[in-house]
């Protein structure tokens, strides 16, 4: 048996070929990921973007930012100052759920992060939030922040008292707006 070394004209061709086609697959991978990137970047902007130009967001988080009192018992029927602090918190909520599901990455997280432990650390937040968790408990009703909630009890944000439903009678941190 005796084996010829001979290298055509096709074999040289093939070769070329298929480096050429690998060299495609990286390019072409290299353009998608950075083509997902610079989207991914865009839709951070975005989320900042909103709570930057947003009338109410941007009012509600300067409100908590300067611990301005908000939460009274008249609050539940104020109407637009309700409406302008539930949709903060709710859009705050949506980017913990980001966060939580993996779709924005700790990285991109850190764009909010100072924003949502401002929000949780807020003492009237708390005591909004101290109503609603009794409320949502005694109505067997999901809490309606539930993603910012939890961030905040991973966090541990909340003091012990905060899970006692009579705490609004031993302390003034709390208060009982809601019927629970």
């Amino acid at each position: 048996m005796t084996f010829a070394n001979e290298i055509t004209i096709s074999d040289v061709t093939s070769t070329v070929s298929i480096i050429l086609v690998i060299l495609g697959g990286i390019f072409g991978y290299y353009q998608w990921r950075k083509s997902v990137l610079l989207k991914r970047a865009g839709y951070i902007n975005d989320l900042i973007e909103k709570i930057r130009t947003d009338e109410y967001i941007k009012d509600v988080v300067y409100m908590f930012d300067y611990n301005k009192k908000w939460y009274y018992e008249s609050f539940h029927q104020s109407g637009e100052l309700e409406l302008k602090v539930d949709k903060t918190l709710s859009y705050f909520s949506y980017i913990c759920y980001l966060k939580r599901q993996k779709i924005i990455t700790d990285k991109e997280f850190d764009f909010f992060k100072y924003e949502v432990e401002r929000i949780l650390m807020n003492q009237q937040v708390q005591d909004y939030f101290y109503n609603l968790y009794h409320f949502s408990k005694k109505f067997k009703t999901p809490f309606t922040f539930k993603y910012l909630f939890e961030y905040g009890e991973k966090g541990k944000m909340f003091d012990d008292d905060f899970y006692d439903k009579s705490a609004y009678e031993k302390s003034k941190k709390y208060h009982r707006y809601l019927n629970f």
